[in-house]
């Protein structure tokens, strides 16, 4: 597994908060492109707010098969 972290938009934020802090489904496919979603997965992601700014932190396969 890879750790991973990529900088998101408030509103994404805001609503993977309410969605316990993870990604919200409508948010998916646009926080992960799609070789991640159906490739390598996608697991354990988490919002955080560092600074004013905010971020999804999460640990990605090491391949796509």
């Amino acid at each position: 597994m890879r750790s991973c972290e990529r900088e998101i938009s408030k509103e994404v934020y805001d609503r993977a908060m309410q969605n316990r802090g993870y990604i919200a489904p409508e948010d998916t496919n646009k926080v992960f492109d799609i070789s991640e979603l159906l490739g390598y997965g996608v697991y354990g992601d988490q919002v955080t707010e560092r600074d004013g700014k905010y971020f999804v932190c999460y640990e990605r396969g090491e391949s796509c098969d």
